[in-house]
């Protein structure tokens, strides 16, 4: 195991004197070297300031150094005479500005006693050759400059601290320059010019480039000889390799700077766990100071989480291993419980004893909760906090292994509302998602406490049931949910009415695999949908094979118009007074390349539930324009009615898009009449009078189709801009003989004449269909009677001889 020791013994290890200060001059720390030239512990200096330790006029110049370096953000250097046990020696000192954050934070100090290096120098002559030897240990080599030849002398430890043999080197000033730095050249020569102009002494740090391309550190220092006229005549002076000292003095402080910036806590203890240090960062994660904890034990950050067997498995892998890794719950200063990431290292020294252990603390808790987050975000609804589509088909894919073990059964219900879209469309999105959060309660309460109820997203939810022997154990859960929405949803004293529609799957039956359920029980679902809604239905097979015809149909459907697949037919209708074609009804029919013709009920509702609807209602709009004006040029001055979804309605860009049409085409629009069920209409009677009003001011005419099957009121009716009211063909089937269809078609007819509106009546298939209409006093009709729906030339050529 690689041997670790705290900061402070590498700072107390070192001869020169090291201090840090706040910004306000108190020592932040000192080490031992420092204490002892202070003659104080070194606790009893940290917190205190120079006033303390020396006379005003020297504290007040220290703390107007450190003033200078906070203020200037530089490092300042100074020699200057101080008395130390009673004697003056001359002392060097080094201030440097410490950052955090990018902001000063505090003073670093370090400053050693030069007073035997000024001594020496002064019996420099005398004593040259033991001078030579004290350099040779000290890695001090010195020079001299003959500033009037250009001559350079330099020791043989100065070739040493270079890397040069003497005659590798040219011996001049300019020869010296080309082993410095190239970064400080321009710092040393102008130092040393600056020092002959001031006719002050030379003293200079830089780095030197030595032959095998290592960086040094040299510390130069130098004074100057000058003639009576004052000229300079020589510089003698001396170079100190401070490689070592300066790489020890940047691995100490990158050792600081790093123990006190790490993002992670640190705390070190000793051998006993009493603590001895701590980090900034832990003292941000806890609360707790550096001195609030000396002394104390870790035991102090205990949250009383975790009993003695966790602590005891930590211990023995420390003993084990030498370290321990894991999470934890601790405690912080305020009582907060927090979660942290720790690692706990046991340091030995080289005998193998045990002197201290260090431990790395990552305050993980908002870790701990965005994971939470994000996991509830990936496994669950937001709006219902219910599972999601993911978290159910892990659950489903998890249990079916389970389930096959067991020879046991599992349901999958596939559940979609009646009619949501409504709630969302008339009250809103907000009424919409309280609508949802009490569905699901409903549901919720419906099944079984083992059951998993998910929501898909939108109105659809599934369950699934677990532990199932047969259909009968579902059928009563189905029927409960059913049931639970035969009353009022209420929401905010809102009574709202809705149904559900169920598919039901079975594992194993109807599938191995959850994509394979998942498939059965939305078929099944469709499958009540398209059977009146507001019930269950269990798979079956047979609607796999209604659900791939859908699918086909679907694609073949988006080709259509391309590839010329939809025409037209027309139906004529006739004035029984007149006895005239008046006017036509453009229905649409598909023929398909391989099944042939294609009935308008196979594939309208599919166009309207894939938004296909609307290209292709614009596409019968334009054809059937075309047609009417052929016609017209052709003498037939007759109006075309044309059939518009609720889909089509609900566009935006709906009327500017038929308006687009007619006014290309170049055809009046009053011989255009839009025809729209009168259920479409009052399934949004405000929106749709809107729309109509809007239509109707354009000039297009409009006919209420099918009326008599949907629920208008008169109140509704009489404000229809709608100039027709076309009778249903189930009224008019059996009306020659059936005294109840005629009172209805009776009733429908004198309400549409009080309103001032026309009237016509589809299925008009016989003679006793015509003669009854008549003596109803409707005599404009539309059936078979007189004609089929006929393709263009075939009712052109009706019209001629009609």
């Amino acid at each position: 195991m690689d041997y670790k020791i705290d900061n402070n013994l590498i700072l107390n290890s070192l001869e020169q004197n090291i201090f840090v200060k706040d910004l306000n001059s108190n020592y932040l720390f000192v080490n031992s070297t420092y204490a002892k030239l202070v003659g104080k512990e070194a606790t009893a200096i940290i917190g205190k300031n120079d006033l303390d330790f020396f006379p005003e006029e020297i504290a007040f110049k220290y703390q107007n150094d450190d003033s200078l370096v906070i203020k200037n953000k530089q490092i300042i250097d100074t020699v200057e005479s101080i008395l130390i046990d009673g004697k003056y020696k001359t002392i060097r000192t080094v201030k440097k500005p410490l950052y955090f954050n990018g902001e000063v934070s505090a003073v670093l100090g370090i400053f050693w006693d030069i007073t035997e290096f000024n001594e020496e120098k002064e019996h420099f002559k005398k004593l040259e050759y033991g001078l030579s030897k004290a350099q040779e240990l000290a890695n001090i080599g010195h020079w001299e400059l003959n500033l009037v030849t250009n001559d350079l002398f330099w020791s043989d430890e100065v070739y040493r601290i270079f890397g040069l043999k003497p005659q590798e080197f040219g011996a001049t000033y300019e020869a010296f320059l080309e082993h410095i730095h190239p970064d400080d050249v321009e710092l040393v020569n102008s130092s040393y010019s600056d020092s002959i102009t001031n006719r002050c002494g030379y003293h200079v740090t830089h780095r030197i480039v030595r032959k095998n391309g290592e960086v040094g550190f040299v510390e130069e220092r130098c004074e100057h000889e000058f003639d009576n006229d004052g000229n300079v005549l020589r510089s003698i002076g001396t170079v100190h390799d401070i490689t070592k000292q300066k790489i020890a003095q940047n691995e100490l402080m990158l050792a600081s700077e790093v123990f006190s910036k790490m993002s992670d806590g640190v705390v070190i203890t000793d051998a006993n766990q009493s603590i001895i240090k701590i980090n900034e960062s832990f003292t941000k994660i806890t609360g707790y100071t550096n001195e609030e904890l000396i002394g104390m034990t870790p035991k102090a950050f205990s949250s009383g989480w975790h009993d003695e067997a966790f602590y005891k498995k930590m211990w023995d892998d420390i003993k084990q291993n030498g370290q321990w890794s894991g999470e934890i719950i601790d405690r912080k200063k305020s009582s907060e419980r927090y979660i942290a990431e720790m690692n706990i290292i046991a340091l030995h020294n080289d005998d193998g004893i045990l002197t201290n252990y260090i431990s790395i603390t990552n305050d993980i808790s908002k870790k701990k909760e965005q994971e939470k987050l994000i996991h509830n975000l990936a496994y669950f609804d937001s709006l219902t906090d219910l599972p999601n589509r993911v978290l159910f088909e892990e659950r489903v894919v998890s249990r079916i292994p389970f389930s096959k073990r067991h020879d046991k059964k599992m349901a999958l219900l596939f559940i979609d509302m009646d009619n949501f879209k409504n709630v969302n469309d008339t009250l809103g999105h907000f009424m919409g998602d309280m609508f949802l959060i009490e569905v699901s309660n409903i549901i919720k309460n419906s099944i079984r406490e083992q059951d998993t109820l998910a929501r898909l997203g939108g109105d659809e939810f599934t369950v699934l049931l677990e532990d199932i022997n047969s259909i009968m154990d579902i059928v009563p859960i189905a029927e409960k949910i059913i049931a639970a929405f035969n009353n009022p949803v209420l929401i905010e004293s809102k009574e709202l009415y809705t149904g559900i529609s169920m598919g039901i799957s079975l594992y194993p039956d109807d599938g191995k695999s959850y994509n394979e359920l998942f498939k059965a029980a939305d078929t099944a679902m469709y499958q009540v949908k398209a059977s009146g809604k507001n019930n269950f239905q269990f798979f079956k097979q047979s609607m796999n094979e209604k659900i791939t015809e859908r699918l086909f149909l679907e694609n073949s459907l988006r080709n259509a118009i391309g590839n010329n697949e939809l025409f037209l037919v027309y139906q004529p209708k006739i004035n029984l007074e007149t006895k005239r074609v008046y006017g036509m009804e453009a229905l649409i029919r598909w023929r398909h390349p391989e099944i042939g013709l294609i009935r308008p009920d196979k594939f309208i509702s599919i166009s309207e539930e894939t938004g296909q609807i609307y290209n292709i209602g614009l596409w019968v709009a334009k054809q059937a324009i075309i047609d009417t004006k052929a016609l017209h040029e052709a003498g037939h001055i007759l109006t075309v009615s044309i059939n518009v979804s609720s889909k089509q309605l609900e566009n935006e860009k709906f009327i500017d898009d038929i308006c687009c049409v007619v006014n290309e085409i170049g055809i009046d629009k009053s011989y255009v009449e839009l025809e729209i069920t009168e259920s479409h209409i009052m399934s949004n009677i405000d929106k749709a009078l809107k729309i109509l009003n809007e239509l109707s001011d354009k000039g297009f005419k409009l006919s209420i189709d099918d009326f008599g099957t949907g629920y208008s009121s008169l109140s509704y009716l009489k404000k229809l801009p709608a100039q027709t009211i076309k009778i249903d063909r189930s009224f008019v089937l059996d009306i020659y003989k059936d005294e109840d269809d005629r009172s209805i078609v009776a009733t429908i007819i004198a309400m549409a004449k009080a309103l001032g509106k026309d009237v016509i009546a589809e299925g008009s298939e016989t003679q006793e269909h015509i003669d009854t209409l008549k003596y109803l006093h409707c005599n404009k009709v539309q059936g078979y009677f007189f004609s089929k729906p006929i393709e263009i030339d075939e009712f052109k050529e009706f019209v001629d001889n009609f």
